[in-house]
């Protein structure tokens, strides 16, 4: 309310003032959110490259999709998405915010009534018009989590992954 100037609290949250709060709020607190934030200066440190070449918008695109791309790992996105919880709507906001970023997740389809159930590893991105859309699903031997979790999050979304550089990094840290 202070940064804004609003004195009334209910002003804060009409819909005029709402989404920049809930990305001023994120930033702040999701630890997702703060990385991906963080994560995309690379793309912008591009941009200003090119610019200082005096690259038109089209190459600049081109060669920022060719320099740059980011994947988040969200193991449990499809679940999210499966059972309506507003955090893939947050996920989602973010993909729609950052065209170069990706998501890939864990699905599993059950395949009978005994338990038995099939896993891919799903890549999707938003498509600029608002739409996620499915960009990979690669069939998966079995399920990938075997152990804790944190490094078969960062396994099954390597194969969509490509470039001389890579780099993993946690969720609570910044770029």
């Amino acid at each position: 309310m202070e940064r804004t100037g609003i004195q009334d609290e209910e002003k804060l949250w009409s819909k005029k003032h709402a989404e920049e709060t809930r990305r001023w709020a994120s930033i702040r607190a999701q630890t997702l959110s703060r990385t991906v934030n963080g994560m995309m200066y690379y793309e912008k440190a591009l941009r200003l490259l090119a610019n200082m070449e005096r690259l038109d918008e089209d190459t600049t695109n081109d060669l920022v999709g060719e320099k740059f791309g980011y994947v988040v790992s969200c193991q449990v996105y499809g679940n999210m998405k499966r059972n309506q919880d507003p955090k893939a709507d947050d996920i989602e906001a973010l993909m729609h915010r950052f065209p170069h970023l990706r998501v890939a997740y864990i699905d599993s389809i059950r395949l009978n009534r005994d338990g038995a159930a099939v896993y891919f590893s799903v890549l999707v991105k938003s498509d600029g018009e608002g739409n996620i859309v499915e960009v990979y699903r690669v069939k998966l031997p079995g399920n990938p989590v075997i152990g804790e979790g944190k490094p078969e999050n960062q396994n099954h979304a390597m194969i969509f992954t490509r470039s001389e550089f890579l780099q993993t990094i946690d969720m609570n840290q910044e770029g």
